[in-house]
Protein backbone atom coordinates (compact mmCIF):
# COMPACT_ATOMS: atom_id res chain seq x y z
CA UNK A 1 0.00 0.00 0.00
CA UNK A 2 1.32 3.45 -0.92
CA UNK A 3 2.42 5.76 1.88
CA UNK A 4 0.12 8.77 2.20
CA UNK A 5 0.66 12.29 3.43
CA UNK A 6 -1.31 11.40 6.58
CA UNK A 7 1.03 8.47 7.29
CA UNK A 8 4.01 10.82 7.16
CA UNK A 9 2.23 13.41 9.31
CA UNK A 10 1.42 10.81 11.99
CA UNK A 11 4.97 9.43 12.04
CA UNK A 12 6.50 12.90 12.20
CA UNK A 13 4.06 14.17 14.81
CA UNK A 14 2.77 17.03 12.69
CA UNK A 15 -0.38 17.83 10.72
CA UNK A 16 -0.96 16.83 7.12
CA UNK A 17 -1.00 20.53 6.29
CA UNK A 18 2.51 20.90 7.66
CA UNK A 19 3.74 18.00 5.52
CA UNK A 20 2.14 19.60 2.48
CA UNK A 21 3.86 22.90 3.28
CA UNK A 22 7.22 21.13 3.57
CA UNK A 23 6.93 19.64 0.09
CA UNK A 24 5.68 22.95 -1.31
CA UNK A 25 8.72 24.72 0.19
CA UNK A 26 6.62 27.04 2.32
CA UNK A 27 8.34 29.61 4.54
CA UNK A 28 5.71 28.93 7.25
CA UNK A 29 7.56 25.81 8.42
CA UNK A 30 10.73 26.00 10.51
CA UNK A 31 13.92 24.52 9.15
CA UNK A 32 14.01 21.97 11.99
CA UNK A 33 10.49 20.74 11.18
CA UNK A 34 11.26 20.64 7.46
CA UNK A 35 14.29 18.44 8.07
CA UNK A 36 12.36 16.10 10.42
CA UNK A 37 9.44 15.69 8.01
CA UNK A 38 11.77 15.15 5.05
CA UNK A 39 13.73 12.53 6.95
CA UNK A 40 10.54 10.66 7.92
CA UNK A 41 9.22 10.87 4.36
CA UNK A 42 12.48 9.50 2.96
CA UNK A 43 12.51 6.65 5.46
CA UNK A 44 8.92 5.72 4.62
CA UNK A 45 9.44 6.06 0.86
CA UNK A 46 6.82 8.78 0.50
CA UNK A 47 6.63 10.76 -2.73
CA UNK A 48 4.17 13.66 -3.12
CA UNK A 49 1.40 13.15 -5.66
CA UNK A 50 2.39 15.24 -8.67
CA UNK A 51 -1.18 15.72 -9.88
CA UNK A 52 -2.47 16.88 -6.51
CA UNK A 53 0.51 19.15 -6.08
CA UNK A 54 -0.04 20.75 -9.48
CA UNK A 55 -3.74 21.27 -8.83
CA UNK A 56 -2.99 23.05 -5.57
CA UNK A 57 -0.78 25.49 -7.48
CA UNK A 58 -2.93 25.72 -10.58
CA UNK A 59 -0.01 24.31 -12.56
CA UNK A 60 0.82 21.02 -14.24
CA UNK A 61 4.59 21.11 -13.56
CA UNK A 62 4.90 20.13 -17.22
CA UNK A 63 6.33 21.94 -20.24
CA UNK A 64 5.54 21.00 -23.81
CA UNK A 65 7.75 20.86 -26.87
CA UNK A 66 6.61 20.75 -30.51
CA UNK A 67 9.27 19.73 -33.03
CA UNK A 68 8.96 19.18 -36.80
CA UNK A 69 9.82 15.45 -36.55
CA UNK A 70 10.04 12.91 -33.72
CA UNK A 71 13.28 11.30 -34.90
CA UNK A 72 16.82 12.14 -35.96
CA UNK A 73 20.00 13.22 -34.20
CA UNK A 74 19.23 16.95 -34.52
CA UNK A 75 15.83 16.78 -32.84
CA UNK A 76 16.95 14.21 -30.26
CA UNK A 77 19.63 16.65 -29.05
CA UNK A 78 17.05 19.44 -28.76
CA UNK A 79 14.73 17.16 -26.79
CA UNK A 80 17.56 15.83 -24.59
CA UNK A 81 18.60 19.36 -23.62
CA UNK A 82 15.02 20.46 -22.89
CA UNK A 83 14.37 17.33 -20.85
CA UNK A 84 17.47 17.87 -18.70
CA UNK A 85 16.46 21.47 -17.96
CA UNK A 86 12.91 20.33 -17.16
CA UNK A 87 14.16 17.68 -14.74
CA UNK A 88 16.49 20.12 -13.00
CA UNK A 89 13.56 22.48 -12.43
CA UNK A 90 11.23 19.67 -11.27
CA UNK A 91 9.12 19.72 -14.43
CA UNK A 92 8.10 17.00 -16.85
CA UNK A 93 8.52 17.26 -20.62
CA UNK A 94 5.63 16.44 -22.94
CA UNK A 95 6.73 15.90 -26.56
CA UNK A 96 4.67 16.31 -29.71
CA UNK A 97 5.58 16.33 -33.41
CA UNK A 98 4.20 18.43 -36.26
CA UNK A 99 5.61 16.10 -38.96
CA UNK A 100 6.54 19.17 -41.04
CA UNK A 101 2.81 19.87 -41.47
CA UNK A 102 0.91 22.99 -40.42
CA UNK A 103 -2.23 20.89 -39.93
CA UNK A 104 -0.35 18.48 -37.66
CA UNK A 105 1.14 21.44 -35.84
CA UNK A 106 -2.36 22.68 -35.07
CA UNK A 107 -3.36 19.21 -33.81
CA UNK A 108 -0.23 19.11 -31.61
CA UNK A 109 -1.04 22.52 -30.19
CA UNK A 110 -4.60 21.48 -29.41
CA UNK A 111 -3.42 18.28 -27.72
CA UNK A 112 -1.07 20.21 -25.41
CA UNK A 113 -3.56 22.94 -24.52
CA UNK A 114 -4.34 22.92 -20.79
CA UNK A 115 -1.76 20.20 -20.15
CA UNK A 116 1.41 22.29 -19.97
CA UNK A 117 2.59 25.41 -18.14
CA UNK A 118 4.79 26.57 -21.00
CA UNK A 119 5.64 25.64 -24.56
CA UNK A 120 8.79 25.26 -26.68
CA UNK A 121 8.10 25.44 -30.41
CA UNK A 122 10.28 24.55 -33.38
CA UNK A 123 8.46 24.87 -36.68
CA UNK A 124 9.02 25.34 -40.39
CA UNK A 125 5.84 27.46 -40.55
CA UNK A 126 6.94 30.37 -38.38
CA UNK A 127 4.32 33.03 -39.01
CA UNK A 128 1.48 30.51 -39.31
CA UNK A 129 2.46 28.94 -35.98
CA UNK A 130 2.44 32.34 -34.29
CA UNK A 131 -1.03 32.96 -35.72
CA UNK A 132 -2.20 29.60 -34.35
CA UNK A 133 -1.00 30.58 -30.89
CA UNK A 134 -2.97 33.81 -31.17
CA UNK A 135 -6.05 32.03 -32.52
CA UNK A 136 -6.18 29.63 -29.60
CA UNK A 137 -5.52 32.46 -27.15
CA UNK A 138 -2.56 30.62 -25.65
CA UNK A 139 -1.83 32.52 -22.45
CA UNK A 140 1.15 30.49 -21.26
CA UNK A 141 4.81 31.38 -21.88
CA UNK A 142 6.04 30.32 -25.34
CA UNK A 143 9.61 30.22 -26.67
CA UNK A 144 10.42 29.59 -30.33
CA UNK A 145 13.52 27.60 -31.30
CA UNK A 146 15.27 28.24 -34.61
CA UNK A 147 12.12 29.99 -35.73
CA UNK A 148 12.63 33.78 -35.64
CA UNK A 149 9.50 35.75 -34.87
CA UNK A 150 11.03 39.15 -34.16
CA UNK A 151 7.79 41.00 -34.85
CA UNK A 152 5.82 38.91 -32.33
CA UNK A 153 5.70 38.85 -28.52
CA UNK A 154 7.40 35.43 -28.40
CA UNK A 155 11.11 35.18 -27.52
CA UNK A 156 13.22 33.09 -29.88
CA UNK A 157 16.57 31.36 -30.20
CA UNK A 158 17.89 30.77 -33.70
CA UNK A 159 21.01 29.49 -35.44
CA UNK A 160 23.21 31.55 -37.75
CA UNK A 161 22.05 29.74 -40.88
CA UNK A 162 22.92 32.25 -43.58
CA UNK A 163 26.45 32.94 -42.39
CA UNK A 164 27.15 29.23 -41.94
CA UNK A 165 25.96 28.36 -45.45
CA UNK A 166 27.94 31.24 -46.90
CA UNK A 167 31.09 30.03 -45.13
CA UNK A 168 30.54 26.46 -46.37
CA UNK A 169 30.08 27.61 -49.97
CA UNK A 170 33.04 29.98 -49.75
CA UNK A 171 35.15 27.06 -48.51
CA UNK A 172 34.28 25.13 -51.69
CA UNK A 173 35.08 28.18 -53.83
CA UNK A 174 38.42 28.65 -52.05
CA UNK A 175 39.27 25.00 -52.72
CA UNK A 176 38.91 25.67 -56.44
CA UNK A 177 35.51 24.11 -57.12
CA UNK A 178 33.61 26.03 -59.79
CA UNK A 179 30.42 24.10 -60.52
CA UNK A 180 28.72 23.94 -57.08
CA UNK A 181 25.23 22.49 -56.80
CA UNK A 182 22.80 22.54 -53.88
CA UNK A 183 20.43 20.01 -52.33
CA UNK A 184 17.44 21.81 -50.81
CA UNK A 185 15.31 20.93 -47.81
CA UNK A 186 11.61 21.82 -47.43
CA UNK A 187 11.18 25.12 -49.27
CA UNK A 188 8.92 26.65 -46.60
CA UNK A 189 11.56 26.00 -43.94
CA UNK A 190 13.16 29.15 -42.56
CA UNK A 191 16.42 27.22 -42.15
CA UNK A 192 16.44 26.28 -45.83
CA UNK A 193 15.59 29.78 -47.00
CA UNK A 194 18.45 31.25 -44.97
CA UNK A 195 20.94 28.56 -46.03
CA UNK A 196 20.04 29.04 -49.69
CA UNK A 197 20.52 32.79 -49.27
CA UNK A 198 24.01 32.22 -47.82
CA UNK A 199 24.91 29.79 -50.61
CA UNK A 200 23.78 32.22 -53.31
CA UNK A 201 25.53 35.17 -51.64
CA UNK A 202 28.88 33.36 -51.65
CA UNK A 203 28.53 32.39 -55.31
CA UNK A 204 27.49 35.90 -56.35
CA UNK A 205 30.40 37.46 -54.44
CA UNK A 206 32.78 35.17 -56.32
CA UNK A 207 31.31 36.19 -59.67
CA UNK A 208 29.43 32.90 -60.16
CA UNK A 209 25.84 32.84 -61.37
CA UNK A 210 23.78 31.06 -58.66
CA UNK A 211 21.04 30.32 -61.19
CA UNK A 212 23.49 28.42 -63.38
CA UNK A 213 24.16 25.81 -60.68
CA UNK A 214 22.20 22.54 -60.35
CA UNK A 215 19.41 22.64 -57.76
CA UNK A 216 18.07 19.34 -56.40
CA UNK A 217 14.98 19.06 -54.20
CA UNK A 218 15.14 17.29 -50.83
CA UNK A 219 13.18 17.04 -47.59
CA UNK A 220 15.95 16.81 -44.93
CA UNK A 221 15.87 12.97 -44.87
CA UNK A 222 18.67 10.59 -45.86
CA UNK A 223 16.34 8.95 -48.36
CA UNK A 224 15.81 12.27 -50.16
CA UNK A 225 19.58 12.78 -50.12
CA UNK A 226 20.09 9.39 -51.73
CA UNK A 227 17.56 10.30 -54.41
CA UNK A 228 19.32 13.65 -54.87
CA UNK A 229 22.57 11.78 -55.45
CA UNK A 230 20.94 9.73 -58.20
CA UNK A 231 19.58 12.92 -59.77
CA UNK A 232 23.08 14.41 -59.75
CA UNK A 233 24.34 11.32 -61.58
CA UNK A 234 21.63 11.79 -64.21
CA UNK A 235 22.81 15.32 -65.08
CA UNK A 236 24.68 15.86 -68.34
CA UNK A 237 27.63 17.16 -66.31
CA UNK A 238 28.35 16.17 -62.74
CA UNK A 239 29.09 19.27 -60.61
CA UNK A 240 32.48 19.65 -58.93
CA UNK A 241 30.89 20.04 -55.50
CA UNK A 242 27.57 20.08 -53.68
CA UNK A 243 26.27 21.96 -50.66
CA UNK A 244 23.50 19.99 -48.93
CA UNK A 245 21.18 21.93 -46.62
CA UNK A 246 21.62 19.34 -43.88
CA UNK A 247 23.87 16.42 -43.00
CA UNK A 248 21.26 13.71 -43.50
CA UNK A 249 20.87 14.65 -47.16
CA UNK A 250 24.63 15.00 -47.59
CA UNK A 251 25.16 11.49 -46.18
CA UNK A 252 22.39 10.05 -48.35
CA UNK A 253 23.82 11.71 -51.48
CA UNK A 254 27.31 10.39 -50.68
CA UNK A 255 25.92 6.86 -50.46
CA UNK A 256 24.22 7.11 -53.86
CA UNK A 257 27.27 8.62 -55.53
CA UNK A 258 29.71 6.14 -54.03
CA UNK A 259 27.46 3.25 -55.04
CA UNK A 260 28.07 4.26 -58.66
CA UNK A 261 31.82 4.59 -58.22
CA UNK A 262 32.09 8.35 -57.63
CA UNK A 263 35.13 9.07 -55.44
CA UNK A 264 34.60 11.79 -52.83
CA UNK A 265 36.17 14.34 -52.84
CA UNK A 266 38.26 13.54 -55.98
CA UNK A 267 35.27 13.42 -58.34
CA UNK A 268 32.88 15.52 -56.29
CA UNK A 269 33.20 17.32 -52.94
CA UNK A 270 30.27 17.61 -50.56
CA UNK A 271 29.42 19.79 -47.56
CA UNK A 272 26.55 19.38 -45.12
CA UNK A 273 25.00 21.45 -42.36
CA UNK A 274 24.33 20.73 -38.63
CA UNK A 275 27.34 18.52 -37.71
CA UNK A 276 25.21 15.69 -36.35
CA UNK A 277 27.29 13.17 -34.33
CA UNK A 278 27.50 10.65 -37.20
CA UNK A 279 28.95 13.22 -39.64
CA UNK A 280 32.48 12.59 -38.40
CA UNK A 281 32.13 8.84 -38.90
CA UNK A 282 31.15 8.77 -42.57
CA UNK A 283 33.69 7.66 -45.18
CA UNK A 284 35.08 10.10 -46.00
CA UNK A 285 34.24 12.18 -42.94
CA UNK A 286 31.79 14.96 -43.75
CA UNK A 287 32.76 18.62 -43.93
CA UNK A 288 29.84 20.49 -42.42
CA UNK A 289 28.63 23.52 -40.49
CA UNK A 290 28.48 22.89 -36.77
CA UNK A 291 25.51 24.38 -34.95
CA UNK A 292 25.06 24.39 -31.16
CA UNK A 293 22.03 22.10 -31.19
CA UNK A 294 22.14 21.00 -27.55
CA UNK A 295 22.87 24.56 -26.44
CA UNK A 296 19.90 25.79 -28.48
CA UNK A 297 17.53 23.43 -26.66
CA UNK A 298 19.08 24.11 -23.28
CA UNK A 299 18.94 27.89 -23.50
CA UNK A 300 15.41 27.92 -24.89
CA UNK A 301 14.21 25.64 -22.08
CA UNK A 302 16.00 27.70 -19.43
CA UNK A 303 14.38 30.82 -20.82
CA UNK A 304 10.97 29.18 -20.66
CA UNK A 305 11.47 28.05 -17.04
CA UNK A 306 12.56 31.59 -16.12
CA UNK A 307 9.39 32.95 -17.73
CA UNK A 308 7.28 30.54 -15.65
CA UNK A 309 8.76 31.98 -12.48
CA UNK A 310 8.60 35.64 -13.51
CA UNK A 311 6.00 37.81 -11.81
CA UNK A 312 6.09 40.40 -14.62
CA UNK A 313 6.32 39.67 -18.34
CA UNK A 314 9.54 40.93 -19.92
CA UNK A 315 10.16 42.15 -23.46
CA UNK A 316 10.87 39.18 -25.76
CA UNK A 317 14.53 38.44 -26.41
CA UNK A 318 15.66 37.22 -29.84
CA UNK A 319 19.01 35.46 -29.73
CA UNK A 320 21.11 34.24 -32.67
CA UNK A 321 23.60 31.49 -31.88
CA UNK A 322 26.80 31.21 -33.96
CA UNK A 323 27.63 28.42 -36.42
CA UNK A 324 31.10 27.14 -37.29
CA UNK A 325 32.57 25.50 -40.40
CA UNK A 326 34.17 22.12 -39.62
CA UNK A 327 36.46 20.97 -42.42
CA UNK A 328 36.85 17.21 -42.86
CA UNK A 329 37.89 14.93 -45.71
CA UNK A 330 34.75 15.14 -47.91
CA UNK A 331 36.21 18.37 -49.32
Amino acid sequence: MAVTIRDVAKAAGVSATTVSRVFNHSDLVTKQTQERVQAVANRMGYRPNATAKSLSHGRTQTIGIIVPAPHGEFFSEIIRAADEVAQQSEHYLLISSAHYSLEESEVALQSLQGRVDGLLVMTTHVQAQAELLDRYAIDIPVVFMNSPVEASPYPSFQIENRGGAQAATQHLIDRGYRHIGIILGPRDSHDVQERVAGYRAALAAAGRDPDAQPVIEGDFTQASGFDAGRQLLALDTLPDAVFACNDYMAIGAMAALQKEGIVIPDDLAIVGFDDIPSAQYTTPSLTTVRVPVYELGRRAAERLIAMLGASVAEAPLHTTMPSELVVRTST
